[in-house]
């Protein structure tokens, strides 16, 4: 490939990545999430949705992927049992949260979740659904605290391996991701292969229900990549063999699922928590 193509290539991957930056950060073009509040939590701010109910069998929990907002889950929400313990929130540094000193890897927001939960007196059984990046924190969460947790749902979602090291990202993507990502998307993104790690030394959950939703676009679709992703065959073996007891559902949707396909994640929740063991 001659030097002229290869500066084309990347000048396009850098165009690409301002492209997915807006979409990233459209959330503030959405309407707004009925019931969320900003509360005040050791001199920092929390923006969250609950919703509680006072014989509720099981706590719903809801985590975003890379940008993404409460409003993202706005379908779903109004579509769940009323029977149910609901949280969604907006991770540090997202929308109107606010940033924290503690470096955004998979234990430390799963962590930091679980405290949350506690301090809103949303008890478990939790059934966890987490949505690209967020589907690695709700594996996280779940193979550190099995005991609290039912099953989960993992929205079109990321898995431990799945990104390269920060070492690994072309040149260009490095600049795409500090001219136009914000601060807390890059560091999530930059520590995703380290957050595998950890989720992969933890014991595994495949004895809990899990649903795993893939979109598989039958159109015209253009998949953009970054040179982020590890693409070999033993990655993708290893991420397809994960929760060999899990249900899988695949769905022509987009990687937003929840909002193009609401009903298909509203029908997977109900069929986690319909569940007493795995699914397969």
């Amino acid at each position: 490939m001659s030097r002229l193509i290869k500066f084309s290539v990347s000048l396009v991957s850098i165009s690409l990545c301002l492209c997915v930056a807006v979409g990233l950060t459209s959330c503030k073009n959405l309407p707004d999430t009925a019931d969320t509040q900003v509360i005040q939590q050791d001199n920092r701010k929390i923006e969250n949705y609950v919703r509680r109910h006072e014989q509720a069998a099981y706590t719903l929990v809801f985590e975003s992927g890379a940008r993404n907002c409460i409003q993202r889950w706005g379908k779903v929400l109004q579509q769940l049992p009323a029977n149910v313990n609901v949280y969604a929130y907006n991770r540090p540094g997202y929308c109107n949260s606010s940033t924290i000193a503690a470096e955004p890897n998979s234990h430390n927001i799963a962590r930091e979740l679980r405290l949350e939960l506690h301090r809103q007196e949303l008890k478990p059984p939790y059934v966890l659904i987490g949505h690209s990046i967020g589907g690695l924190y709700v594996q996280q969460f779940a193979r550190e605290y099995p005991d609290e947790v039912h099953g989960l749902v993992l929205v079109d979602a990321m898995y431990p391996g799945f990104l390269k090291t920060p070492s690994e990202f072309p040149w260009y993507t490095n600049i795409g991701m500090k001219l136009f990502l914000p601060k807390a998307v890059r560091e999530e993104v930059n520590l995703a292969y380290m957050s595998g790690l950890m989720i992969d030394a933890l014991p595994t959950i495949d004895d809990k229900p899990i649903v795993r939703m893939f979109n598989e676009p039958k159109g015209m679709a253009i998949e953009v990549d970054f040179g982020v992703f590890n693409r070999d065959e033993k990655t993708r073996d290893k991420i397809r063999n994960i929760y060999p007891n899990a249900k899988i559902v695949v769905a022509d949707s987009s990687h937003q699922m929840q909002e193009t396909s609401p009903e298909l994640v509203i029908q997977a929740i109900d069929d986690v928590m319909q569940a007493q063991g795995a699914l397969q």
